[in-house]
């Protein structure tokens, strides 16, 4: 009888499934002070750039400034797709990327409220991507100086920009917050800190595709107007590089008995980083297209790896992502 039970729980133990990984409080805090507040504080300050040149901007426009105030908005623009990449906490309970990167762009809704005025309610009319319209147009950046001449479109430019700066002001008390939670007793925020995380990165790689797609006329394009679509497409990939692998470790620290799995996702890390170093700075051109579909097939490898072999090491369930089944 007791060699039977012995056997029957040999047999049996295989089918249980091993617990998800909860990482420990000093893990969380650590992870969370290393790879996304500095995010945040380079967003929060790129973001006030930005404002702050709009206004001096609208006080005297020039064609000096305008060349300015559009780079402070590339770089406020950069740093929100560095966050975007890998977001979390209060980013996802603020619903922040609707009101600051709503896309794609509806010029008809912002030429609409330009004469009354920013509605913050109006999701669709304001953000990175309203502000991207304001500063290059359709096609004709050089006429936008003119254009922006005018009263009540340089104040909405500059009402956007506050806007945006108040959205992600917003989010430092919510940061503070998420860094109690994670480190408090209650395991709860702990629990849900790496399928969230894992699963919003899912969600950053799939919006590549919609981005960058495979096949498809400029104004199909992220950011078609700025250029800025490529050196976006960077800021993902270093993101999720850099969160994975914070500079502790990571999650190199929870998988230290499994090296493969790490090798796995740096591989295709470094893949997709090649892949994508080799489309053109004209991504759009018909000399891109191969290049943007192997980029694109390279971040399926990168999602499958972070699906199967980081998910599965560490136990985790994810959700389904939209390319699934694909």
């Amino acid at each position: 009888m007791k060699l039977a039970l012995i056997l029957s729980t040999a047999l049996l133990s295989p089918l249980v499934h091993a617990e998800p990984t909860i990482p420990t409080p000093e893990f969380s805090v650590r992870w969370l002070e290393e790879a996304y507040l500095p995010r945040h504080k380079i967003l929060l300050a790129a973001s006030d750039a930005f404002a702050t040149q709009s206004k001096a901007f609208c006080a005297a426009p020039n064609e000096k400034s305008l060349a300015i105030t559009r780079n402070t908005w590339k770089q406020a623009a950069l740093a929100w797709h560095a966050m975007d990449a890998a977001p979390g906490g209060p980013i996802v309970l603020e619903r922040t990327g609707r009101k600051i990167d709503f896309w794609p762009t509806r010029e008809a809704d912002i030429e609409a409220m330009i004469p009354k005025g920013l509605d913050e309610r109006n999701v669709g009319a304001r953000g990175l991507p309203a502000a991207e319209y304001l500063l290059w147009g359709n096609q004709e950046p050089k006429a936008q100086l003119a254009k922006l001449k005018a009263q009540d479109r340089c104040l909405y430019l500059v009402g956007i920009s506050e806007r945006i700066v108040s959205d992600v002001s917003l989010l430092n008390a919510g940061w503070q917050n998420y860094h109690q939670q994670l480190g408090a007793e209650n395991p709860f925020f702990r629990q849900n800190l790496l399928p969230e995380t894992l699963n919003l990165m899912l969600g950053a790689l799939d919006s590549q595709a919609k981005r960058l797609p495979k096949e498809a006329k400029r104004e199909a394009f992220a950011e078609w107007r700025s250029g800025t679509g490529k050196a976006s497409s960077v800021a993902v990939l270093n993101t999720v590089a850099s969160t994975l692998f914070s500079p502790s470790g990571g999650i190199t620290l929870l998988l230290a008995d499994k090296p493969e799995v790490i090798a796995k996702v740096k591989t295709a890390i470094a893949n997709a980083k090649t892949a994508q170093a080799a489309i053109p700075e004209a991504f759009d051109s018909p000399a891109a297209k191969a290049a943007r579909s192997n980029y694109l097939a390279s971040i399926k490898e990168l999602k499958r790896s972070i699906e199967t072999d980081v998910a599965e090491a560490l136990d985790l369930t994810l959700g389904l992502s939209e390319s699934d089944g694909d």
